[in-house]
């Protein structure tokens, strides 16, 4: 707050707030709606982040204010006590660093400080928060493909080497057509590796 006076006198009185970025409130809810615990760990005073957390509705157990780094670290380290709990913890201040090492997945904000951006898991290229999302997305839709790629390589695999080894005696392939078991195995993995292409993630607006 800035405070202006003329020949002692207070004329004007100037107050600075922090803005919300435009998609926060729509990030927020999506991650609730995916059962996803937010909380909002600040550097700044009470009442500034006490006014995000409202505007945001994060509830009051779930925020804290002039935070040091350190701080920023035991709350995470306090999250990742929790049984098969995962931490993704969203900064771009220097102070935010020590936490993004220490979370799960660290993850830095377009417009950050270049310590930060080195400390970080992945980094927002795009000032949007709306990037978190896709990153969720995108990541399970990568974990389901290694799945299926490792399965069907074991099943596939382990289908020749039977085959191979006269395990089936009344079945032969002709020389010629052998060769194609090769191309027949990749392209399914390569199939499925490029429906990501197409795939459609969680947009803004």
């Amino acid at each position: 707050m800035f405070c202006v006076l003329v020949n002692g006198e207070l004329v004007a009185v100037f107050g600075l707030k922090d803005l919300l970025r435009p998609d926060a409130l729509q990030v927020v809810n999506e991650l609730k709606k995916r059962a996803v615990k937010v909380s909002i760990v600040s550097g700044d005073n009470e009442e500034s982040v006490r006014s995000i957390a409202m505007t945001l509705d994060v509830p009051e157990s779930q925020i804290r204010f002039r935070c040091s780094p350190a701080d920023k670290q035991v709350y995470v380290k306090e999250m990742l006590a929790s049984p098969k709990s995962v931490v993704m913890f969203c900064g771009d201040g220097t102070n935010d660093a020590v936490a993004l090492a220490q979370a799960s997945i660290g993850m830095h904000i377009d417009g950050g400080t270049d310590i930060a951006q080195g400390a970080a898991d992945a980094v927002l290229v795009r000032p949007a928060l709306v990037g978190i999302i896709t990153l969720m997305d995108l990541s399970k839709a990568f974990f389901r493909r290694v799945i299926f790629n490792f399965t069907w390589s074991f099943i596939y695999n382990t289908f020749a080497i039977l085959l191979a080894a006269g395990a089936f005696p009344n079945t032969r392939i002709p020389p010629e057509f052998a060769g194609l078991g090769e191309i027949v195995s990749v392209l399914p993995v390569i199939a499925i590796g490029m429906q990501l292409k197409w795939a459609k993630f969680h947009k803004s607006g």
